[in-house]
């Protein structure tokens, strides 16, 4: 009897179980799309993309204040001894400079990710989406550009 049992263990041991060909084929479209989707929002989400983003933190809040931290001489007499940083108010240049540095960084932030990537995102996006109950607010939430999502159709 022993025999048998251990027989019947190495029958079974190696079988795959009772999934069918198409569960199989959904679930491997499904981790694609899946990592199709983290792949391109950490595209998105890199390094670069963060530190453009607190670049563009930094622009808004002078733009705000109206002035910004600039070194500036310190004179004795006739004489300059040095610098400081002084708050000084922003000049019309400074300011249209500092807008045109915003929009390019802005801009860079959906550039970053290949272009064949984004392709093959916005082609697996509203199935995922709606496979996976994902909103608008979710999608956004999670660095999904609104220009993908209208692209997309959602």
């Amino acid at each position: 009897m022993a025999t048998r049992s251990t027989a019947k263990k190495t029958e079974t041991k190696g079988r795959r179980g009772n999934i069918t060909p198409e569960a199989r084929e959904k679930g491997a479209i499904s981790k694609s799309q899946r990592g199709i989707f983290n792949k391109y929002i950490r595209a998105l989400q890199g390094r670069a993309a963060e530190k453009n983003r607190e670049k563009i933190a930094e622009i808004d809040a002078i733009l705000t204040r109206g002035s910004h931290v600039r070194k500036t001489p310190v004179f004795k007499g006739a004489r300059r001894i040095g610098t400081q940083e002084s708050e000084v108010a922003l000049l019309p240049s400074d300011r249209a400079k500092l807008m045109a540095q915003r929009v390019r960084l802005v801009a860079s932030l959906t550039r970053k990710a290949p272009d064949e990537l984004r392709k093959q995102f916005l082609a697996i996006l509203p199935e995922y989406a709606a496979r996976n109950e994902l909103t608008r607010e979710i999608l956004l939430s999670v660095g999904v550009p609104p220009e993908d999502l209208a692209a997309a159709g959602l």
